[in-house]
């Protein structure tokens, strides 16, 4: 039986930006979904099982440490990637959540392609390590 490829959520108010993170995630063989709301984005883990979840820090409708921590809540196999136009250095709120495990990791935009395919690959294999142990 062939295995699924691993579903990536993608939430970023910036069209493009989804749009972009696709364009790199599919092509290296993961499934992607995005949106640009926060409360989509929930909507669609409690449907999903989602792998990864890339989240924009800053989103209209919820702060992106905030849908985080829903994320977790709601799906705690599913490891998150924070993304932002801000240096992790700039915001206290997000060196906080990278102390407290809310992310795996942080990467700021613009972003690398190759960046964002390593945090990927590392972030699926950390949900894997969850899944294995029964999170």
């Amino acid at each position: 039986m062939e295995q699924e490829p691993p579903r990536i959520l993608v939430v970023d108010d910036e069209p493009d930006m989804c749009w972009a993170l696709e364009n790199i995630l599919r092509p290296a063989g993961y499934a992607v979904t995005d949106t640009t709301s926060g409360a989509e984005a929930l909507e669609l883990v409690v449907r999903e099982r989602y792998a990864v979840a890339f989240v924009d820090a800053k989103l209209p409708d919820l702060d992106g440490l905030e849908l985080t921590a829903l994320i977790r809540q709601q799906s705690p196999h599913t490891a998150v990637v924070l993304i932002s136009g801000y240096f992790y250095e700039e915001d206290r709120s997000i060196t906080e959540g990278l102390q407290k495990g809310l992310f795996i990791g942080f990467i700021a935009k613009p972003f690398d392609l190759e960046e964002i395919r390593r945090m990927a690959c590392q972030a699926v294999e950390r949900a894997r390590g969850v899944e294995e142990q029964g999170g």
